[in-house]
């Protein structure tokens, strides 16, 4: 199945279960894991944000388990980003000033593998015209 890119919000959302997108978070992760969605890869910096973010306002355990879930998961690809997309990002961050950083190294990782589809729920990458943003449960390549 061809692939896509997750935000860390998706997986922050996920696992915050009294947040406003949990559910949403809940049905996107559900879908990469039964394969009805895309694989989603996640970047080494998508991973730290999300585990860092986890473990710090929730607990460690937590972050544990969505690192195992990612990690065990058919659903999810862990990818190690280039060097030269941190060096994009750099100027993809220096650009658009509502872009996060961290967004910027998503957008360069998508922008050199040519990859469209990004599940997020962060409408700054909407500036962007090499991403596509999904926020539900669509399959782009059905």
């Amino acid at each position: 199945m061809p692939a896509t890119v997750i935000d860390s919000n998706v997986l922050i959302d996920y696992k915050d279960t009294g947040g406003d997108r949990h559910e949403r978070a809940e049905t996107l992760v559900r879908g990469f894991d039964s394969s009805t969605l895309p694989t989603a890869r996640v970047t080494n910096y998508v991973l730290l944000e999300t585990l860092n973010w986890i473990h710090e306002r929730r607990r460690h355990d937590i972050a544990l388990d969505l690192q195992h879930r990612l990690t065990d998961s058919a659903g999810f690809e862990l990818i190690n980003a280039a060097q030269k997309d941190f060096h994009r990002a750099v100027e993809l961050f220096e650009t658009y000033e509502t872009l996060a950083f961290g967004d910027a190294t998503i957008a360069a990782y998508m922008e050199r593998t040519d990859l469209e589809y990004l599940y997020s729920f962060d409408d700054d990458f909407d500036q962007l015209n090499w991403i596509t943003r999904l926020d539900t449960a669509e399959n782009p390549f059905s």
